[in-house]
């Protein structure tokens, strides 16, 4: 009887460990890439093409990996959540890894629902045109009326050329004052990488929080 419940043991053993280990090295993948994006805002005001070809590779890279990690790691919580109902329904640790796959499992809706949006905005920001940096064209005033509004003052033909920049969100008010197409772009860009970097450190709770409940389910079976 020893021979067989060892082994089953030992799957449940390391399949802990690779909950937690993922969990957590997802949690730092995540981390690494908020603290990351800051570096890329002085860029974003000289060059924001280059900005958003540099968060292009941050963002290949984490979607290569992070889906399925956080797939594969939320099925196993699930299995070892499923195992220790069974096992016995009245312990606690069962519980931990409910909690821990639903921790993991929500990094995946978060990311489709809301940071999508800016990720494609970037990406086409980083795509066209890219060996552009910098783009001449005529200043535009930006009018009381305008303000008044809620406009910008955005230059003529940049919502045909640069689709993915529009519609205009909000920024600080302006006065009067002239408006590139460059500068539009710019404020673009940037406002865009900080709503994903806010975004990203709220998704960091999820693989934090699974890592956290896995080795607290551990330790207390």
């Amino acid at each position: 009887m020893a021979s067989i419940d060892r082994p089953h043991g030992t799957t449940l053993a390391a399949l802990k460990g690779i909950a937690i280990t993922a969990s957590l090295l997802t949690a730092g993948e995540l981390g690494t890439i908020s603290l990351t994006l800051p570096s890329l805002y002085p860029a974003a005001q000289t060059s924001h093409r280059l900005a958003a070809q540099q968060f292009a590779s941050l963002y290949r890279t984490a979607k290569a990996t992070g889906p399925p990690v956080e797939i594969a790691t939320t099925l196993i919580c699930s299995a070892l959540a499923y195992a220790g109902y069974t096992h016995n329904r009245s312990s606690v640790a069962w519980k931990l890894w409910a909690a821990a796959a639903g921790s993991m499992f929500y990094v995946i809706p978060w990311t489709i629902a809301l940071m999508e949006a800016p990720s494609y905005k970037l990406l086409w920001v980083s795509e066209v045109a890219s060996s552009a940096t910098v783009t001449k064209l005529p200043a535009v005033k930006v009018t009381s009326a305008e303000k008044a509004a809620g406009g910008l003052g955005v230059p003529q033909g940049s919502a045909q050329r640069n689709g993915a920049l529009t519609p205009m969100e909000e920024f600080e008010p302006f006065e009067d004052d002239m408006m590139t197409q460059t500068e539009y772009e710019q404020l673009k860009v940037m406002k865009l990488l900080k709503k994903y970097n806010s975004l990203n450190m709220v998704r960091v709770v999820g693989p934090l929080a699974a890592g956290v409940l896995g080795l607290w389910a551990a330790l207390i079976e």
